[in-house]
């Protein structure tokens, strides 16, 4: 019916024309954020399903640092140990020379001297040992680690020689023989035990990084635009849009052949 009043044909082209307008923005905000979900109307189940999947991957990261930081702590103490063990060695070495008879007194006072350095040393090394701030021997660490329990690492004291012990003597340096024996054991199951909780640490972060790569492919699948699909549709929408202001175009002047009718 042709009217002069309503012009139906023009008030489609300008509907259909408006949701054209809306896609090709929709479309235009995805290649550029490169996300598919923008706003909560874009995919309402989508956002909140990907919101808890980015949530995962920064917790199962930081558990992975922390994993990581532990297993920095621990090697720091497996370091100085190694250190530690040359200094015993070196120890064990003088007590044995000054257990022999060929060694005289200055000889034994000048090997003692030695073996004082590497008590202090020991001492110091054992007391000095830190971790940002915290002492590596003698405390313990709680790290957390997503989805596991709370891993607890350690490293005990191990120092058990004192300036009391002295190779001045056949005997003390006999005395002193012992202990640095028991020392190098000890020194040496430490090492064993750090080095187990190091393999531990390193599995949980294994295991927590292989989360993190599931957990954004996950989320990539439901947040991430695909550029190829939207790329279709700008081209599509760019069309449409075209289209529609040219149809839209028509419909206004659709009303101009009514005058003909009046002619």
């Amino acid at each position: 019916m042709a009217s002069i009043l309503n012009n139906i044909g023009a008030l489609g082209a300008s509907r259909q024309l408006g949701i054209t307008n809306t896609g090709l923005q929709q479309t235009i905000q995805r290649l550029t954020t490169g996300s598919r979900i923008n706003k909560a109307s874009d995919d309402a189940a989508g956002l909140a399903i990907s919101n808890k999947l980015n949530a995962d991957i920064k917790v199962a990261g930081q558990g992975q640092r922390n994993a990581n930081d532990a297993v920095s702590y621990l090697q720091v103490g497996d370091g100085v140990l190694d250190t530690v063990t040359n200094l015993l060695t070196r120890a064990a070495q003088l007590a044995q020379q000054s257990q022999t008879g060929t060694v005289d007194t200055v000889g034994r006072t000048a090997l003692d001297a030695e073996f004082q350095n590497i008590i202090k040393t020991i001492g110091d090394i054992e007391a000095s040992t830190k971790f940002n701030g915290t002492s590596v021997f003698g405390s313990t660490l709680a790290v957390a680690v997503a989805g596991y329990s709370t891993v607890t690492v350690g490293v005990s004291t191990f120092n058990s020689l004192t300036s009391a012990d002295v190779l001045t003597s056949v005997t003390g340096a006999a005395s002193a023989a012992t202990k640095i024996t028991d020392m190098i054991t000890s020194v040496s199951a430490l090492r064993g035990t750090i080095g187990a909780s190091e393999q531990q640490l390193s599995a949980v972060s294994d295991t927590l990084g292989i989360q993190v790569e599931n957990f954004t492919a996950a989320y990539s699948q439901i947040h991430d635009a695909n550029v190829a699909d939207e790329v279709v549709s700008l081209s599509k929408f760019q069309i449409l849009n075209q289209s529609g202001i040219s149809a839209l175009s028509k419909a206004n002047q659709s009303g101009q052949s009514i005058l003909a009718l009046l002619q």
